[in-house]
């Protein structure tokens, strides 16, 4: 994973810190994640458009970009229907994605590759 160079973004919506032990496990990291969206950060580059946000995790008080792995298992209950929709409106008004657009377009791929 990538370290996400905090001055370059604007918090879109923050998330919880993991904390663990150094050097720290993926796979144990990805357990801990799995299915748990309170653990992503979103983050958008400042006078960039919705579709640029980039989801990032903060490990031991440093942020990084999740690998596709990752990703994955922190979204993966989320399924695509019909009329999904990638962009939600947060409480106060923001919007932001739903999954980051990176898995947004995986998920697209996939799904339909079974259509008939």
């Amino acid at each position: 994973m990538k370290v996400v160079n905090v001055e370059e973004f604007n918090v879109v919506k923050a998330g919880r810190d993991l904390v663990t032990s150094d050097p720290f496990d993926m796979q144990s990291v990805a357990t801990l994640m799995e299915k748990n969206e309170s653990y992503i950060f979103w983050l958008q580059r400042p006078q960039a458009d919705i579709q640029s946000q980039v989801a990032a995790v903060k490990i031991n008080g440093t942020l990084y970009n999740p690998n596709m792995k990752l990703e994955k298992a922190i979204f993966r209950h989320i399924r695509l229907t019909k009329n999904f929709c990638n962009v939600e409106v947060l409480p106060d008004g923001t919007k932001k994605l739903r999954i980051p657009l990176r898995l947004f377009n995986e998920k697209l791929r996939t799904s339909n590759r079974f259509e008939i």
